[in-house]
């Protein structure tokens, strides 16, 4: 049984691995949900598509996948301020979107970080880095944040619909009682 802990905390990946895949997952869930016509709807001028949200996650993705490989290079790097970053460079390349093209990349971004992951030692997911509202940061929470980031926008696709959709038609109670629990 102890050997059992050990290899747990001797193994960051495979802590962190179900946690990306289940929130991806979960995002992707609430995705199917649109109806083809709704992908690319804006619940207002303001808001993003839920094709908008998809490829935010792509760009999220690449960005921190960048900066995850500058925690393994540098002494505590300053992370940029992603929350600000990702949005920023969404908004300015979101062009001509289709759901094949952003699928296969969120795909093959998600893979290329858990490549990157999969082939780090333990003591790499120690590795401090710097974030300018979250302070010290060791590698494995900045990790941990691409779970909360997907989940987060699981959730808003679930808003983007309830806007798209006029009351009582498309979601049962049913469905709106699992998407309640998912946000929770």
């Amino acid at each position: 049984m102890r050997e059992a802990a050990m290899a747990t905390l001797e193994d960051p990946f495979g802590k962190v691995r179900p946690k990306l895949v289940a929130a991806r997952t979960e995002f992707l869930a609430e995705l199917a949900r649109f109806q083809a016509a709704e992908l690319e709807r804006r619940p207002s001028p303001e808001d993003w598509s839920a094709l908008e949200v998809a490829y935010h996650l792509y760009v999220v993705d690449g960005l921190t996948l960048q900066e995850m490989r500058r925690v393994q290079e540098e002494d505590n790097p300053e992370l940029p301020a992603l929350e600000t970053e990702g949005p920023r460079v969404t908004r300015e390349t979101a062009r001509d979107l289709s759901l094949d093209a952003v699928l296969a990349g969120m795909a093959a971004r998600r893979e290329e970080i858990l490549q990157f992951l999969a082939e780090l030692p333990p003591a790499a997911w120690e590795r401090p880095c710097h974030h300018h509202a979250w302070g010290a940061l060791k590698f494995y929470q900045l990790v941990n944040v691409l779970a909360q980031h997907d989940r987060q926008h699981a959730r808003q696709l679930v808003e983007i619909r309830e806007r798209l959709r006029p009351s009582g038609s498309g979601t049962s109670p049913a469905a709106s009682a699992n998407s309640s629990l998912s946000s929770s």
